[in-house]
């Protein structure tokens, strides 16, 4: 017998908030190895900004981006189920709660989406203060001459975004 179409609609957005997830993870790697580089605040474009916090900013951006966009699709996933695996499509099933008696199966993955679409969300909270760390940084390093000796400061941004990258990735 043939999946039901709520299954295989569901099961695409799932597929895709994973691919979202792996590359969130991928972009915060990335990050973080430009930000413990040692020429992180040595190496400058002909601009005059600094090439490797911009690159792990971008980055943490990107991460961001994908984190919040697999959240999405996870939470369009559990509205498919609800909508499908009830009695009838256009009455959607009011909680995931009321799956359990109806389909043990459903209710279990059910659960395990909401788990996982709160650790996206318990993920997407440092990835942001990260950015905010390395938007200051880059502000920083763009507004104080060097005489001021923003070096100091902005590497406590630094140590704050690796921080919070590490957090989200241990």
């Amino acid at each position: 017998m043939a999946e039901p179409r709520w299954k295989t609609a569901a099961g695409a957005r799932l597929v895709s908030a994973y691919g979202y997830c792996v590359r969130a993870r991928h972009y915060l790697g990335a990050a973080l190895r430009d930000l413990e580089s040692k020429e992180l605040l040595d190496t400058r474009d002909a601009a005059g900004r600094y090439v490797l916090l911009d690159s792990a900013a971008t980055n943490v951006g990107q991460a961001s981006s994908f984190l919040s966009a697999a959240m999405g699709h996870m939470a369009a996933a559990e509205l498919i189920a609800l909508r499908g695996c009830g009695p009838v499509p256009t009455d959607p099933v009011a909680s995931v709660s009321r799956v359990r008696d109806a389909d043990h199966g459903v209710w279990l993955a059910l659960t395990r989406l909401q788990d996982a679409r709160e650790y996206g969300r318990q993920a997407l909270v440092p990835t942001e203060a990260a950015f905010g760390h390395l938007w200051a940084a880059q502000f920083i390093g763009a507004r104080l001459p060097p005489a001021a000796g923003p070096d100091a400061v902005m590497e406590d941004q630094v140590r704050a975004a690796m921080d919070q990258i590490r957090a989200v990735l241990d």
